[in-house]
Parts: structure tokens; sequence; C-alpha cells
């Protein structure tokens, strides 16, 4: 198991700032866990409100897109059933933390990568390792194009030249030694995506009108591509066990997070059956990123567009840094070369900027390579399904149940039976989704 564990990151913008792991010394499976915390206060309402942050941000803009191709009672009631299958193959990485920490064996607070490690051993944490750093990059693209989507409503000169002039700025904030100091942008990061999509929603009612159901239609052959938009939002998984970790008890925050999961999945089931239902029949119909229906003037729109910009902007360096993270606690090599502070044994009283140059090295060469992929995707729906279909719905509904099984082979064989079949679900739906993810993006 790897040697060095730190602070761990969230997706879609949220990063729980774990200053008290143990980060030093070797772990293995005969290194007993040794709490240096004491009891924490158990915060189930910050929890909670960590939870949704983590899973607002891009995805939800993706989501009528998803509709429009699964129609609107698969659409919509398939996005419920996708949320209850991620909340149960979450709850099921809590569960294998639990036990984990439980038996008072590897590091105090658990991450995705050390429950691999401990199932399949190193190759399943490398595996584990590599999917969360895919699928944090992956985010940071999709936040680089609608960025650049939403400044060029601004300028006017296209949104690949915005991605690359808005990039050293977001390249500064990635400089950073810790994001605790973009912390405080969560709050005006869930607002500013809430007013975004309440405003579309009160212009798709003030402009436009809902159709007879019978004129909705929609091709079968196009719902693998909903299935992967649905991934991309709702496997979010990676996140659940950090801010388990930072709400005080882990073993209480299951509850925190089904009520969590309610509230995400009325709010974001709701947004995208509205938009679907005003948007279909408008000129040109339903964008990729919804987002790009609201009015290319007014002060209004703009202002919105603009607190989206920074809210995105904010949120990049966040996920860019959970990434990073994650290597840099699985790789003892990468850790030495291009850590911010390598010689340190902790980074809780780490100076504001590094002096290690491999360190700002290594943000540029990634940064600048996500602009490249960012600059060379045209559809922003095809993306997102192509990331949910292939990294995000393997994080969450293939490598889950294979966890449950190797942490609890006690289970009673139709529990078994239905952890094997939630597997091959993943596999298949991975397996359409990822080929016309990438069909449409040939087309």
């Amino acid at each position: 198991m790897s040697s060095f564990r730190k602070n761990s990151g969230g997706l879609n913008g949220a990063i729980i700032d774990d200053r008290h792991a143990v980060i030093n010394g070797n772990h293995n499976e005969s290194t007993p866990l040794v709490s240096r915390d004491g009891e924490k206060k158990f915060l189930p309402i910050p929890s909670f409100w960590n939870t949704v942050k983590a899973f607002a941000g891009a995805g939800s803009f993706a989501l009528p897109w998803a509709v429009m191709n699964a129609g609107l009672w698969i659409g919509s009631i398939g996005l419920v059933l996708i949320a209850i299958l991620s909340n149960y193959t979450m709850n099921i990485l809590l569960k294998c933390s639990i036990k984990m920490t439980d038996e008072k064996i590897g590091p105090e607070k658990p991450s995705y990568a050390d429950l691999a490690s401990r199932a399949f051993g190193r190759w399943g944490e490398l595996f584990v390792c590599f999917m969360n750093f895919s699928v944090t990059m992956s985010i940071c693209i999709s936040y680089l194009i609608l960025i650049g989507q939403n400044l060029d409503e601004f300028t006017h000169i296209g949104y690949i030249p915005m991605i690359w002039i808005v990039l050293p700025l977001i390249l500064l904030l990635t400089f950073l030694t810790d994001m605790k100091y973009l912390g405080f942008t969560s709050i005006f990061g869930a607002l500013s995506l809430i007013l975004a999509m309440v405003t579309i929603v009160t212009y798709g009612i003030r402009d436009n009108h809902v159709h007879p159901l019978k004129d909705y239609t929609f091709d079968f052959k196009n719902i693998p591509l909903w299935f992967g938009n649905a991934a991309f939002f709702f496997c979010n998984h990676i996140v659940v066990i950090p801010v388990s970790h930072a709400s005080g008890d882990n073993k209480k925050y299951p509850k925190v997070l089904d009520f969590a999961m309610i509230f995400i999945t009325i709010i974001n089931t709701a947004f995208a059956v509205i938009c679907y239902l005003y948007y279909n029949f408008t000129n040109g119909g339903i964008p990729s990123a919804i987002i790009d229906v609201l009015p290319k003037t007014g002060v209004f729109a703009s202002i919105v567009r603009a607190c989206v910009i920074l809210e995105l902007t904010c949120s990049f360096p966040l996920i860019f840094a959970a990434g990073i993270n994650v290597v840099d606690s699985t790789i003892k090599w990468f850790h030495k070369h291009f850590n911010a502070f390598p010689e340190l044994e902790s980074t809780s009283n780490a100076p504001f900027l590094s002096k290690n140059w491999k360190f700002y090295l290594i943000r540029i060469i990634f940064c600048s390579g996500l602009a490249g992929l960012a600059s060379a995707i045209t559809n922003f729906g095809n993306y997102t399904s192509l990331i949910g279909s292939l990294m995000l719905a393997i994080a969450g509904f293939v490598v889950p149940p294979l966890l449950s099984l190797k942490f609890f082979p006690e289970q009673n064989l139709a529990w078994k039976i239905f952890h094997i079949v939630v597997t091959i679900f993943g596999v298949v739906a991975t397996v359409l989704g990822t080929y016309l993810s990438i069909k449409g993006f040939i087309n």
C-alpha cells in the first residue's frame, strides 16, 4: 500500500481538507491504525452541504440534453433510478471504509484507493488511483469548455482563444500550496449554480410553452448517451469517503448522504425535465450545455454568466488539486519530485508558496494539456457522456460491488448475485455508452 496519505479531494467543486490524516510512515496490512484526532464532533449540516456542493457543477448543465436523448419518461425516471443505485454503491464504499477503520488496519482515514488496495493489492490501488486522476482531470476539461464558451459570449472571438486567454489566471490559482485559500468560494459557487438554473428555467417558462407530450420523441439508440451523462452527474463516488471523514463520524454520515442525495435528485431531475419540456422545440433544440440558452444580451443574463465563469474558475484548482493529490499520495516518486514540500512530514503549517520549481512545472504541463484537449472538443454532451460511461460508471457501478464481495464474503447468495448483476450492468453500460459517445465525436 502507499507510503504517503494526505489531503483528499472531491468532485465537482468540493475539496475536503483532511489536515489530520496520518501522512508519514509506511502503511501495509500489518500496520495498526493510530488516531491523532481524538473525539470529533459530528457535523451533519456542514456535511450535508459539502455533499450537495460536491454534486453541483458542469454535470447539471448536461442533464436536459441527456433527457432529450432518452425521452421524458425514461429520461426522468431513469435519473431517479441511477441516483438510487449510485447512492447504494456509495454506501457500499462507506461500509467498506468503516470496516477497514474498525479493524484498525491501514491508514487512519482510508481513501477509495486504500479500499482497492486492501481488496485487490497494489494493482487495485494503482487502478483506482489512475481512475480517480482521470476523472478529476476530465472534469477540469469540462470546466475549461464552459468557461471558454461563456467568456465568448462577452468577447465574440471564439471559445478556444478564450480558454487559452484565461489559462494563465487558472494556472496561478493552481500554484497555491493549500486549497483552503479558495474554501470561501464554495457557498458562492453553489449559489451561482442555483442562480443559473433558476434563471434558465425562468426564461424557458417565460418565452416558450409545453407542447403535447406525444410530440416529444426520441431514438432508443441514444439511451446510452443519456446513461453517460447521468453517470457523469450522479457517480460522484470518490468524494463520499473524504466527506464522511470530515463529518466527524463516518458511521453517522450515511444518513446525511441519503438525505443529500434525495435533495440533489429532486432539484436536478426537476431542472432537467422542465428544461426539456420548454426548450425541446426552440430553434436549434436543446444544446448539450443548457446554459447556452441564456440570452446573448441583457444585464441579468450577463451577470449570471459572469457568476458561473467565476465559480468554475475557482473550482478548477480545487478539482485539479484533488487529482494531483491522488497521484501524490499513491506514488512515492511523484511525491518526491513534484510535491510542494517533499521534505515536510506535515503540510498543516506549510508556506503560502513552494520553492520546488518542479511543483510549478508539472502544473504548467498538465494544465496546458487539459486546455489543448478542451480546445479539441466540439460537443459538450458527447464529452460528458464519454467520461460518464468510460470512467465514472466504472467508479460507481463496477468497482464498489466487487469491493463488497471482497470485504463482506459472508453476505448471502442473493446479495452476491445482486452485486454481480450490478457489476455486469456497469460493464455493459460502460461499453455501449463509450461506443456511442466516440461515434458521436467521429460524426
